[in-house]
């Protein structure tokens, strides 16, 4: 049993403290995904739900997917989950995330073959991998622009998809959705909307969204 706190730092991680027993391990069963994590070190979002079982949906058999910020999991678990994608690449900074990351793939039963763990910072890891993605999820909060350039790096030359998310003010989201394009505008791609979707309410008046872009080379 623990007392909830904030999450903290750039590495989100969680300040949950122990008040009964000293096993800070658990598991959440999420449609049909396990994800472990230690949660007195490790955040957790319940409300992103539909999004996570989304990304375990929509993707094309052998695609093959880069999570920027995979931490324990969230979207790299539910894509692995259900076989489509030839291979995920789950890149993260995090060693505790990284840690439950490996658990996980094991407790999932899901072929370790299938997931290659690349571990530090995307910004620098990303130039070992360049031109090899279909799909690149940004799933940081509270935004994921800074990771466009590894995003653009290890996508396919030819173009993909996008998967950005950010925070939007509640009754204007084309103000965010246009300073993410803006970035993109001048990076030799043809931008095309797919979705944007309200993943939660993240505090007043603003609000988790996903953009998904599909980038095709001019």
């Amino acid at each position: 049993m623990g007392i909830k706190g904030e999450i903290r730092g750039r590495k989100r991680e969680s300040d949950v403290r122990m008040v009964l027993g000293e096993d800070d391990w658990v598991v959440r069963l999420e449609n049909g995904v396990k994800f472990g994590y230690n949660l007195t070190k490790c955040m957790f979002s319940a409300g992103n739900i539909n999004e996570r079982r989304r990304m375990g949906e929509i993707i094309i058999k052998n695609d093959i997917i880069v999570d920027l910020y995979a931490g324990i999991g969230y979207y790299s678990l539910p894509i692995l989950n259900n076989q489509m994608a030839k291979h995920v690449y789950s890149f993260e900074w995090n060693p505790i995330a990284i840690s439950a990351l490996r658990r996980n793939i094991e407790i999932n039963d899901i072929d370790e073959a299938r997931c290659s763990i690349i571990e530090g910072d995307n910004r620098i890891t990303t130039n070992e991998l360049k031109d090899i993605a279909d799909r690149v999820i940004l799933g940081l909060l509270p935004s994921s622009l800074e990771g466009l350039k590894p995003a653009l790096r290890v996508l396919k030359y030819d173009g993909g998809i996008l998967h950005i998310h950010g925070l939007g003010r509640s009754l204007n989201y084309e103000d965010w959705v246009s300073d993410v394009e803006e970035k993109l505008v001048n990076e030799n791609y043809k931008i095309n909307r797919k979705n944007l979707i309200k993943v939660k309410s993240y505090s007043p008046h603003w609000d988790h969204l996903v953009l998904d872009l599909f980038l095709e080379r001019k």
